[in-house]
């Protein structure tokens, strides 16, 4: 009795006295907060123990903070420290259903189109490249044996192929409305790359810096797509369903059959018609020109700091071409050695570091290691690309990696310029057949050479959403063929 009489005062003391109540509750609350801590230390570390290796960074930022402008850099050595599984805290995003809708619509009509390395349709594509092929060889004669930058050139060549396939729009190399185009996708390329750390820590984007680059990503866009928005208006006044021209032709289609359908609130997931129609065009010019117009330039780099590559790629053109026509698609499997030099350049040069991010949804093993439901995956093309357990001396141009023992191309599966997986690059073969066809017809028809007090370009790139080399020109020496340039477009094609 004398013991329950106690505990019962004592509990009045400690509960229903108001000082000793807070101090009691500001205890057990105390007492609560360590314990949750130290569970969530727990489990911290156990996540972290089945975690890829990596390093550790500082809070809220984790690593990112040392990741600096050149992410692939850093990312190269973090590979050679950790392996080539690793993992850095940088934040996370899930994708979601309607990149997977455009990508099939867009895979199917690009097909139709002619990008595909089968069946009749490809000739399509081949003969609207070398249309372009045809018209840029006829310009350069015009500089040639002059100081040269081949870069405008290149660009609007480039664009005119993607921009008949999307909108049916030919550009020439002097039209104002094209040099500022140009500028604004050079322009949006460096921007993007500029604040590549809003995509893992968005409040960031509130910073000064951060907002003046925004807005002006804002302004470009805009203005990109007030563009766009002439393009599609004519597209609307001249469609015909019957005679589908173009990309902006194919979306219009699909637009009015959902429409018939009263299907047309769930198409694109129900997002604005043509604000994704927009974006569709945007996103494919900019990796349609730019990516192809950079390696490109990189192969002429090459070229230039490898003269007896270029000379061994010209004896096989003049072997098996002749003198009397260009390169066709056809003559690929003919041409090992031109073959191999454009695919070393895509190698050495990986103009575009890494590769589409993906994102589990749900946790993932591999090697024993747990990749968590919602995470960043970023596969790192230049660091698979220059791996020395991949690669003999993969720091060296060697186009001859790429032959077996019989002479023939070989590509690994560790050769990844296109990306891997389901988000590898939807133009990767329209890609190819713009690059053997522009940089073999270059080859076949001049000699690429540094003018004299130029210096050799670099290979030390710019960097935004692709990698780029620094300005540099050229001296374009002749090598006749025996037909005139006018022929030439009906006889690579017939």
């Amino acid at each position: 009795m004398f013991i329950d009489s106690y505990i019962v005062g004592l509990m009045r003391k400690e509960f229903f006295d108001p000082l000793n109540a807070r101090k009691t509750l500001l205890v057990f609350c105390c007492a609560l907060s360590c314990v949750l801590f130290v569970q969530y230390i727990f489990r911290l570390l156990s996540q972290i123990k089945k975690l890829p290796p990596g390093p550790w960074g500082v809070p809220i930022f984790g690593y990112l903070t040392f990741i600096g402008h050149e992410k692939h850099t850093q990312y190269m050595k973090l590979a050679k420290k950790y392996g080539a599984l690793f993992s850095a805290k940088l934040g996370a995003q899930l994708t979601g259903p309607l990149w997977k809708d455009q990508r099939r619509f867009l895979h199917e009509k690009l097909r139709n189109f002619g990008m595909t390395v089968l069946g009749n349709k490809k000739h399509l594509m081949e003969n609207r490249i070398m249309t372009e092929v045809t018209e840029l060889l006829v310009t350069l004669s015009s500089v040639e044996n002059k100081s040269t930058d081949l870069s405008r050139y290149l660009s609007v060549s480039v664009s005119n192929v993607i921009c008949n396939i999307i909108m049916s729009v030919r550009f020439s190399i002097e039209d104002p409305k094209f040099k500022r185009f140009n500028w604004l996708i050079e322009e949006g390329m460096r921007l993007f790359g500029e604040i590549h750390t809003i995509d893992y820590i968005p409040q960031i984007q509130y910073l000064p810096g951060n907002i003046n680059a925004k807005n002006k990503i804002a302004k470009n866009r805009e203005e990109m797509f007030d563009f766009y928005r002439e393009i599609i208006e004519e597209h609307k006044r001249t469609f015909n369903n019957n005679n589908i021209r173009d990309i902006v032709d194919a979306y219009l289609a699909e637009i009015e059959k959902a429409q018939a359908e009263g299907r047309d609130g769930e198409l694109f997931e129900g997002k604005d018609h043509e604000i994704q129609m927009m974006q569709v065009i945007a996103d494919l010019f900019s990796a349609g020109m730019e990516t192809i117009k950079t390696t490109l330039l990189w192969l002429n780099v090459f070229m230039l700091r490898h003269p007896d590559a270029m000379q061994r790629v010209q004896d096989e053109l003049d072997q098996v071409v002749g003198r009397n026509r260009l390169p066709k698609i056809e003559d690929v499997p003919y041409l090992p050695i031109t073959e191999t030099t454009i695919l070393e350049v895509m190698r050495i040069s990986s103009i575009v570091p890494l590769a589409t991010t993906h994102s589990p949804k749900s946790d993932v093993v591999i090697n024993g290691y747990t990749i968590p439901a919602g995470s960043y995956v970023v596969p790192l093309i230049n660091s698979v690309h220059m791996d020395p357990n991949l690669w003999d001396k993969p720091e060296q141009f060697n186009p001859s990696r790429f032959l077996d023992a019989e002479g023939k191309v070989h590509k690994p599966d560790y050769f990844i310029p296109f990306g891997v997986g389901r988000r590898r690059c939807l133009g990767d073969v329209l890609a190819r057949m713009e690059l053997f066809l522009f940089f073999s017809s270059i080859m076949h028809t001049f000699t690429i050479e540094l003018p004299e007090d130029e210096p050799m370009p670099g290979l030390k790139g710019i960097i935004g959403v692709t990698i780029s080399p620094q300005a540099f020109r050229v001296n374009l020496r002749p090598r006749p063929l025996h037909t005139e340039l006018a022929n030439m477009h009906t006889m690579a094609v017939c």
